[in-house]
C-alpha cells in the first residue's frame, strides 16, 4: 500500500511491472479511482520515465501529486497500454497533514482548604 500526505508535490511509486510485460518498449498506463467520490486520475508513462537502477527487478516512476484532489483511499490499476493487460493493482491511501500549534502558557491552580 501506498501512503503520503496531501502537501507532497511528488512521489516515488515502486512498482513491479517489468515481469508481466509482453512487449518491447511497453507504455504504461495508470488509473487511480477514488473510493468514495469515483474521480478518477489518469496518465500514461514509458520505459524511460522509469528511474530504476534495477529495472528487471523493480520500477520506479515519480509522479505529480498535485493531481490528486481528494484525501482518502484510491485504488490504482497499471496496465499495459498496447495490450490491455493488467500489470499491478493496490492501494494509495492520501492522508490530511495536520497543523498544530502548541502553547506554552502558564498553569495556575487556586487550592481551597477548608
Amino acid at each position: 500500500m501506498i501512503q503520503f500526505a496531501n502537501t507532497v508535490t511528488s512521489y516515488e511509486f515502486i512498482l513491479t511491472l517489468t515481469e508481466l510485460v509482453t512487449v518491447n518498449e511497453p507504455v504504461y498506463d495508470f488509473v487511480f479511482t477514488h473510493v468514495l467520490t469515483k474521480e478518477q486520475v489518469s496518465f500514461s508513462l514509458t520505459e524511460a520515465d522509469d528511474t530504476s537502477e534495477h529495472p528487471t527487478r523493480y520500477n520506479a516512476f515519480t509522479i505529480d501529486t498535485t493531481q490528486f484532489d481528494q484525501v482518502g483511499e484510491w485504488h490504482y490499476v497499471v496496465t499495459e497500454q498496447q495490450t490491455g493487460n493488467i500489470l499491478e493493482q493496490g492501494k494509495m491511501i492520501i492522508t490530511r497533514d495536520f497543523n498544530y500549534n502548541m502553547y506554552a502558557g502558564t498553569t495556575s491552580y487556586t487550592a481551597y482548604n477548608g
